[in-house]
């Protein structure tokens, strides 16, 4: 009963995140108010509902270490390419110590919010950032896997010299002791929905 629970939990979760995520421009920044405005299959959406955008964070770990807290609010209810905030914050926190080369890169491949997958890739293997660094961290179909440690691959771009093996000039102003978060991935995946185990 209570692994039937924690999955109708995700489940429904997961269900406003999809619906949220589905706006363009032209609808504006929007998340589904309530459950009981879910949308059924072949069922138009209500002309009347309004829905907020109250979440943007497609990149785990590029707010938390790039923005300040007062600006997460602004960047919650921004497009993905309209956010300007974020953009300019991954430039003036690298350079506080990196170079602006380094700097550069992470804003051109950490911008915008997103994950990107090039589904012209003749594989189903996914890996975080491998669009953006042509193969590098394991695939170029990029997406995310279960398995992927995407803080760790953060830390080695933004404190490390992950971006050297990509022909960027390195700067020898690596800071090795915050290249990892030192969590290695300890779950186990299944074949079903939600496809991983249940919390420790």
């Amino acid at each position: 009963m209570k692994n039937r629970y924690i999955y109708s939990v995700v489940a429904a979760a997961l269900l406003g995140i999809v619906i949220g995520g589905c706006s363009s421009s032209s609808m504006g920044s929007r998340l589904v108010p309530s459950l009981g405005n879910a949308i059924h299959a072949g069922q138009a959406p209500r002309a009347t509902t309004t829905y907020t955008q109250i979440e943007l964070l497609a990149r785990p770990a590029v707010k938390e270490a790039f923005e300040s807290f007062a600006n997460h609010s602004i960047t919650d209810r921004a497009e993905p390419y309209a956010d300007r905030t974020l953009q300019s914050q991954i430039g003036t926190f690298t350079e506080a110590f990196r170079s602006k080369t380094i700097a550069g890169a992470l804003q051109s491949i950490l911008y915008p919010n997103e994950i990107k997958i090039d589904l012209s890739q003749n594989t189903t293997t996914a890996a975080y950032l491998g669009v953006e660094s042509g193969g590098a961290t394991g695939s170029k179909f990029g997406g995310r896997a279960l398995s992927d440690d995407i803080i760790d691959l953060s830390l080695g771009a933004i404190f490390g010299n992950t971006l050297s093996y990509l022909g960027v000039a390195d700067d020898h102003k690596e800071v090795p002791c915050l290249t990892t978060d030192n969590v290695a991935y300890q779950s186990k995946s299944t074949t079903t929905f939600p496809y991983i185990q249940s919390p420790l």
